[in-house]
């Protein structure tokens, strides 16, 4: 025959050591919910908010992407234009009246120079293998990045096309008149690819403006899922201290009725 008192006791203490056994893996992952059993909505809230956290983390590092890209492209456009201030200075110099046919020349061939460097920029600069002028980036001149919530645009135009819509690879400067025609050329020209690289520095700045942003969010929904899925620390040490205290005193206490049931039956 089982006595009762015996039976309560050996349900709490069996209960106390699971009460232990899941403070201390809590305390082992620092989290308040490991399975859903320990809170089933909570877990299925921390779930949704740890998909929103790395989902605002890749449209983070997307964006950084468009910004290195656009940084890149506007470089590219810097070096034109620092060729086309080049054959500007040259197509002024060929202007100059105590210049001989010889003079214009040398001149000539400084400024195929300068129109081979800007050849060389549209083909060859890229961003991650990737062409950055838009004959042969896309189809459309624009290069899309998801955000996560939405898609953000770097427009990249055909340069390439522009340029040779205004004759900029056909200038010349043998002549006074054709100096003139030239600087008129460049001219306009320069002033094509100054509006290209202050649209790029306005992508640059909208893109690093939305990067901030999500950063912003991804924080904030971090903080969320923090509070419903980490662990008090402090009062889950106090509580698992509070339990192994119980634990120790049931057992102690179990096993001090099994010695007294033990003598009492010896007496009999």
């Amino acid at each position: 025959m089982k006595i009762t008192g015996q039976t309560d006791g050996a349900a709490q203490l069996k209960s106390l050591l699971q009460m232990q056994q899941s403070q201390t893996e809590k305390l082992a992952t620092a989290k308040r919910i490991s399975t859903a059993a320990d809170d089933a909505a909570g877990l299925q809230v921390a779930e949704r908010l740890t998909s929103a956290v790395n989902g605002t983390v890749q449209g983070q590092r997307n964006l950084y992407d468009g910004i290195g890209l656009a940084q890149v492209y506007e470089q590219s456009l810097q070096n034109i234009s620092d060729d086309l201030a080049g054959l500007s200075q040259l197509a002024i110099a060929a202007g100059n009246g105590i210049y001989t046919d010889a003079d214009r020349g040398a001149l000539q061939q400084q400024a195929s120079g300068f129109l081979k460097n800007i050849e060389n920029t549209l083909q060859n600069s890229s961003f991650g293998g990737k062409p950055l002028f838009a004959a042969q980036a896309s189809v459309d001149g624009a290069v899309a990045f998801n955000t996560g919530q939405s898609n953000v645009t770097l427009n990249i135009s055909d340069v390439a096309a522009e340029l040779n819509g205004q004759s900029l690879f056909d200038i010349s400067i043998n002549n006074q008149s054709a100096a003139q025609a030239a600087t008129n050329t460049l001219a306009e020209v320069a002033e094509f690819v100054v509006a290209l690289q202050a649209e790029a520095g306005a992508s640059i700045n909208s893109f690093a403006a939305q990067a901030r942003s999500l950063n912003n969010q991804q924080v904030t929904q971090a903080a969320g899922r923090s509070r419903i899925e980490d662990l008090d620390y402090a009062k889950a040490l106090t509580e698992k201290t509070a339990t192994d205290i119980l634990s120790q005193s049931s057992t102690s206490v179990a096993l001090q009725a099994r010695m007294q049931q033990q003598a009492a039956l010896n007496l009999l």
